[in-house]
């Protein structure tokens, strides 16, 4: 049952713009000696895999993350298809640039199955799930090797999501879906019965090789916003569970007060951001676009200073979306970088305590 009561809304809000009695202030200890860890999506350079990392590092990163090599480098583009001697090689390289990997990912394992498509009594029978499975458990044990501690993956897709977005009206006005759970009257397993089964089967793997296991929060999953996020980590009940958090997909999928209530809600599982911007111009028909950072409806000044204020080890990975005037991927990517660099900058010249 979908709640009662919802509040309507045609357009977007400007996150900064939520009212004073809504809005809430975390505080904590003085975050003079805090410093912020900026990375950039390195798929999103658009660049050869040389070109890419030297660009990532002129442009001032420290981490890179990806799924798939950027073309050129010599080595399968897929994680789970590199040896172990290509792999170290690929580790070198890239630190030889001087850069670190914050996190890798086989592609984008889950991204497309749809929940309503898994057994909950036979989860691994499903073949897509069991080839992306073992594509994630091979990246695990790469990971691990390399000394990297988290490798990426999506929280599979609300129903119908890429054959028309039954769903997408209905999440948007409940801020951002309801997830089925205890269903009464019924002896059939509920979305959330299924999605802490799954997940619970790729985390027991992360355990195995101590590393975490990284949740998307994109739109068409059921991480979609830092509230959903939240009740399945509570309910899967794993240390191991974390997030790449985008709140600006947050924001495109309802989701109110993400910078304050939404920061709250996340931070204890935050790995890193996945920064990009957007401007919301009809939710309900999820119409939309992607602009530079601080062009959009993301309050990314307020996220700054709470980090900042709890101190959260997270890195910032910058992306884009947009396309930048020259119609170049690493033209875009410089533009966020420098964008957010210069709220960081702000935020550090300000006052604490």
């Amino acid at each position: 049952m979908y709640p009662r009561l919802v509040r309507w809304r045609l357009s977007g809000k400007k996150d900064k713009n939520i009212s004073k009695e809504s809005e809430f202030t975390l505080s904590n200890s003085n975050g003079n000696d805090y410093k912020f860890k900026l990375g950039i999506y390195l798929p999103e350079l658009q660049l050869p895999f040389e070109e890419s990392l030297a660009a990532a590092k002129e442009i001032g990163a420290e981490y890179v993350w990806f799924g798939k090599l950027p073309q050129g480098s010599g080595l399968p583009e897929i994680i789970p298809d590199l040896t172990i001697r290509q792999a170290e090689e690929l580790s070198q390289r890239i630190e030889n640039s001087g850069l670190k990997i914050s996190l890798i990912a086989p592609g984008s394992p889950f991204k497309q199955i749809d929940l309503t498509e898994l057994e909950y009594e036979d989860i691994k029978s499903h073949t897509r799930f069991r080839k992306e499975l073992d594509d994630l458990v091979r990246t695990m044990e790469i990971a691990s090797i390399l000394g990297i501690k988290a490798v990426n993956a999506h929280a599979f897709t609300w129903p119908g999501e890429y054959l028309g977005k039954p769903t997408w009206a209905m999440r948007w006005l409940t801020q951002g879906g309801v997830i089925s759970d205890k269903l009464e009257m019924s002896n059939q397993p509920s979305e959330m019965d299924k999605l802490a089964k799954a997940l619970s089967l790729v985390l027991e793997e992360a355990e195995k090789y101590d590393v975490d296991l990284v949740l998307s929060t994109l739109p068409w999953h059921y991480t979609n916003t830092t509230t959903n996020f939240r009740q399945i980590a509570e309910r899967v009940g794993s240390k191991k569970l974390k997030a790449i958090w985008g709140p600006a997909d947050s924001i495109n999928s309802g989701e109110l007060n993400v910078s304050t209530a939404g920061f709250k809600n996340i931070q204890p599982y935050l790995h890193s951001l996945h920064l990009k911007d957007l401007h919301v111009i009809d939710g309900l028909h999820l119409n939309f676009k992607y602009t530079p950072i601080g062009e959009g409806d993301t309050d990314y000044l307020t996220i700054l200073r709470n980090m900042r204020l709890h101190k959260t080890d997270a890195v910032l990975a910058v992306a884009a979306h947009f396309t930048a005037p020259s119609g170049l991927g690493v033209d875009a990517v410089r533009i966020n970088f420098n964008n957010i660099k210069s709220l960081i900058d702000k935020v550090e010249n300000e006052p604490t305590g």
